[in-house]
């Protein structure tokens, strides 16, 4: 499967956030996608634990999902995206981020992965 590569990303908390990426082979020509599944999440570092629920036993992280869609399969394009109702719950600052495809064998690969940089959207200050 494709190698995963880093991107950094920016978000503005209260504002609905899209980023559209491409899967490709080694040469740049996109793989078809067809059916496949991504997923990804958001959080302040790659161990976040939430430690309001968590036990030393069980660990619970502390992460927040973007949904994700397949835009056009046979270009080898998905995007990941949150809702302003989600953004406005993110507080400013620096994350992390990764999104890991699914393919049709339900085999994870990791697809993309990089910084978070959240600002306060003007409209969100009301």
């Amino acid at each position: 499967m494709a190698t995963p590569f880093q991107v950094n990303i920016s978000i503005s908390a209260g504002a609905d956030f899209q980023q559209e990426f491409v899967v490709t082979n080694p040469d740049f020509t996109p793989i078809d996608i067809t059916g496949f599944t991504f997923l990804a999440k958001l959080a302040k570092h790659p161990t976040a634990i939430d430690a309001a629920v968590s036990t030393s036993g069980v660990p619970v992280y502390d992460f927040v999902s973007f949904d994700t869609s397949v835009v056009d399969g046979k270009a080898g394009k998905y995007a990941i995206t949150m809702g302003a109702a989600k953004t406005s719950l993110l507080e400013e600052g620096k994350y992390l981020y990764n999104v890991v495809l699914v393919n049709n064998n339900g085999e994870k690969s990791p697809a993309v992965n990089g910084l978070v940089f959240v600002d306060v959207a003007f409209g969100a200050l009301g």
